[in-house]
């Protein structure tokens, strides 16, 4: 334990506190893998640094089996979801049928249209195989979203492409 920053390469783990209380808990190797991977997403290329380690901060790391609907179709949008490994199928229900509209892989990412137009899920998102998905919840996102001109633009543009 130290409040020498000129240590912080040695440090494996780094815990920030202010006023007693723990504002920040980061694996160093973890969170510089999330960096590494949010920058090979092709919509988090334009961050820097700084805030790619803040949304790597703020993310969790969600494991689901094969088969699992990750989200559903009229569900309220409650998470962002970035593909670590596996893949998802979205499915959309239109007039009680179901149909397959993507398939998704490691560093796509699902989620954002419920997120930035507060409209319920439009599709279901199942897991294909094993499952392993960053995430963000509703406010972190959108805390993310606001801070960067580049990520909001970026979104908005994918968003609009699916449509």
């Amino acid at each position: 334990v130290t409040h020498d920053n000129r240590i912080l390469d040695a440090a494996d783990r780094i815990v920030n506190m202010v006023d007693g209380r723990i504002i920040s808990d980061v694996v160093v190797r973890e969170s510089a893998a999330i960096c590494e991977f949010l920058q090979k997403a092709g919509v988090f290329q334009g961050l820097t640094p700084k805030t790619l380690s803040e949304v790597a901060d703020k993310t969790r790391l969600e494991r689901h089996t094969q088969g699992t609907d990750i989200v559903r179709q009229g569900d309220p949008g409650e998470k962002f979801y970035l593909i670590r490994t596996g893949e998802v199928d979205v499915i959309s229900t239109s007039a009680g049928t179901p149909r397959v509209v993507a398939r998704l892989r490691e560093g796509d990412f699902f989620g954002e249209a419920a997120l930035i137009t507060g409209e319920p899920r439009n599709a279901t998102v199942r897991a294909v195989t094993p499952l392993e998905v960053y995430t963000l919840g509703k406010d972190e996102f959108r805390a993310v979203m606001e801070s960067s001109a580049t990520l909001a633009e970026e979104l908005r543009r994918v968003l609009f492409q699916r449509q």
